[in-house]
């Protein structure tokens, strides 16, 4: 991480970049999160000590035991299932040797668990009817590369606004033959969306943005929206008043959707026979997804007829 910082920043904004990127933040997105209020929030959570340490541990190049963990588990998986996913609705799916969003997700990815509560969500959905899946903030691919490789989806847009993650999606897209089923595009606002969902096919839209879903989800936007089903990550942590923009914004979404909150259930590492040589905690690290918070995701539903 130190390498890929300019040499203009300073020693303290190391600590809190390398902070974010272990809570599974990537790079070009880490600079929007350095206000005061986060660090501070950071502080409050692993004390500062801690931060101070993961930075210089990383300069240094030594890994705490949390990483040590996760590097333990990968290698196993890595040499199991030679970079493919090896299980659940994606196996077979080729993961990319390279990383731009989170190398630590690759180990619940190639289990084929990785948000895997709002996978079942997607795939429910699909039975459901809906005909299109629209990803806005879709990092490097895994779920528009995989909704397309598995077939669940053929009419697939991808939205993401770094041209980096876009050139990842496309790499991981023809690299498992379904390159012609994803649409790649850079900003998702009202007009490119209005130009999509214009033809009144059922879609199902993942929204990821990082704490810019409270802006990016307004009363103009939740009424195009409204004919769909939306799931949303949510992030009030990442934002000044984050909690109270969560309130609003489930107030408002209320006006057009049926409104459900979820999130991951249950961490079941002992499912895969690969892990078992690996001890409790290392198991339990392995299926970790390195989140700050027990997270939520706000699920929308158009509005049932009374």
């Amino acid at each position: 991480m130190c390498d890929r910082i300019q040499t203009s920043t300073a020693p303290f904004q190391r600590v809190w970049l390398e902070y974010w990127e272990t809570r599974g933040i990537a790079y070009p997105s880490v600079v929007e999160y350095m206000n005061a209020t986060k660090i501070t929030n950071a502080a409050k959570q692993h004390g500062w000590a801690y931060l101070i340490v993961l930075g210089f541990a990383k300069c240094l190049g030594v890994k705490l035991d949390i990483q040590r963990a996760k590097d333990k588990a990968w290698k196993i998986l890595k040499d199991k299932h030679q970079m493919r996913v090896g299980y659940g609705p994606f196996k077979g799916m080729k993961l990319n040797e390279k990383v731009w969003w989170s190398a630590n997700d690759r180990i619940t990815q190639t289990l084929g668990i990785y948000e895997e509560h709002v996978l079942e969500k997607l795939i429910d959905l699909k039975k459901q009817g809906a005909e299109r899946f629209i990803d806005i903030g879709a990092a490097d691919g895994y779920f528009c590369v995989g909704l397309a490789f598995a077939n669940i989806y053929e009419n697939i847009f991808a939205f993401e606004v770094q041209e980096k993650g876009r050139s990842f999606i496309r790499e991981n897209a023809l690299a498992n033959g379904c390159a012609d089923k994803v649409q790649i595009q850079g900003e998702a606002n009202f007009t490119s969306l209005s130009r999509i969902l214009s033809d009144q096919q059922k879609t199902s839209i993942l929204i990821d943005i990082e704490g810019a879903e409270y802006q990016f989800l307004d009363e103009k936007m939740l009424e195009l929206l409204s004919g769909h089903h939306v799931i949303c990550e949510l992030h009030p942590w990442v934002v000044e008043d984050g909690y109270k923009l969560e309130e609003a914004l489930l107030n408002r979404a209320s006006k057009f959707f049926d409104v459900e909150l979820i999130q991951r259930e249950a961490y079941t590492p002992n499912r895969f026979e690969e892990l078992s040589d690996l001890s409790d905690e290392e198991r339990l690290i392995a299926v970790g997804e390195s989140r700050g918070k027990n997270m939520q995701w706000l699920v929308l539903s158009p509005k049932q007829s009374a």
